[in-house]
C-alpha cells in the first residue's frame, strides 16, 4: 500500500469517527423532544382523568339536590293530605306522593350508577398519577442520559479535532503538489453519507464501495499508485 493511501485512510478513519459523533450529537435534540412529548402526554392523560372525575362528582352531587327537593315536595303533600276531607283531593295528594316516591327511586338508581362510575374514575386517576410519576422518573433519567451523551460526544469531537492537524501534515510536507487531500476533501463534502468511506480498496477487481467492476486499465493504474476513481460512485480507489 502506498504511503499517501495510508495517510488518507488514517485521516478518513478519524473523519468518519467525527461524523458518527456529530450524527449522535445532532440526534439528541429530537430524542429530548420525544422524552418531553411522552411526559406531556402522560400529564395530559392525568388532567383529562381528573376533569372526568370532577365532572362525574358534580353530576353525582346534583342528584342529592334533586332527591332532597322531591322529598320536601313529598312532605308538603303529606302535610296537606292530613287536612284534606274531600276524597278526590285526598286521592290526588296520594298520587302526588306516589309520583314523588317513584321519581326519588329513579334518581337514587341513577345516583348509585353515578357513584359506581365515580369509583371507576377515581381508580383511573390513581393509575394516571402512577403513570405520571413513572413517566417523570423515566423522562428525567432520559434527559440526564442525553446530557451525559452530549458531553461525551462533544469531548470526543474535541479530542478528534485536536488530532486532525497532525494527520494533515503528510500532505503538506510530502505531497504538497499532489491533489490527494484536495480530492478527498471534495469527496467528503459531497452529498454522500459522511459516515461512509470515500477511499476504498479494490476487491475482486471491483470497487470496494459500490461493487462495480473496474476496467483492466483502471486496475493497473490503481496498482501503480495513481490517483483513480470509481466511474460509478466516484470513490477514491487504492490497491491493498
Amino acid at each position: 500500500m502506498h504511503d499517501w493511501v495510508e495517510s488518507l485512510l488514517a485521516l478518513q478513519e478519524l473523519d468518519i469517527r467525527l461524523a458518527k459523533m456529530d450524527e449522535q450529537l445532532r440526534s439528541i435534540p429530537e430524542k429530548r423532544k420525544e422524552a418531553e412529548k411522552q411526559y406531556a402526554a402522560e400529564t395530559e392523560a392525568l388532567n383529562l382523568a381528573k376533569a372526568a372525575f370532577k365532572e362525574a362528582e358534580l353530576a353525582a352531587r346534583k342528584y342529592d339536590g334533586e332527591i332532597n327537593a322531591l322529598l320536601e315536595k313529598k312532605r308538603t303533600f303529606q302535610s296537606k293530605s292530613a287536612m284534606i276531607k274531600n276524597n278526590d283531593e285526598y286521592r290526588a295528594a296520594l298520587l302526588q306522593i306516589e309520583m314523588c316516591d317513584h321519581a326519588v327511586g329513579t334518581l337514587e338508581e341513577k345516583q348509585l350508577e353515578a357513584m359506581m362510575a365515580l369509583d371507576g374514575l377515581k381508580e383511573t386517576v390513581a393509575l394516571r398519577e402512577k403513570d405520571l410519576a413513572s413517566g417523570k422518573k423515566r423522562a428525567e433519567g432520559m434527559l440526564e442520559d442525553l446530557k451525559t451523551l452530549t458531553a461525551n460526544c462533544q469531548a470526543q469531537i474535541d479530542e478528534l479535532q485536536a488530532k486532525r492537524p497532525e494527520l494533515l501534515k503528510p500532505f503538506a510536507e510530502r505531497y504538497p503538489d499532489e491533489p490527494y487531500l484536495e480530492r478527498y476533501t471534495r469527496l467528503r463534502a459531497g452529498r454522500g453519507n459522511p459516515t461512509t468511506p470515500c477511499v476504498v480498496p479494490v476487491l475482486d477487481e471491483s470497487c470496494g464501495r459500490c461493487r462495480m467492476k473496474i476496467t483492466a486499465q483502471l486496475k493497473n493504474d490503481t496498482v501503480n499508485g495513481k490517483l483513480t476513481f470509481c466511474p460509478s460512485c466516484s470513490a477514491m480507489l487504492f490497491w491493498e
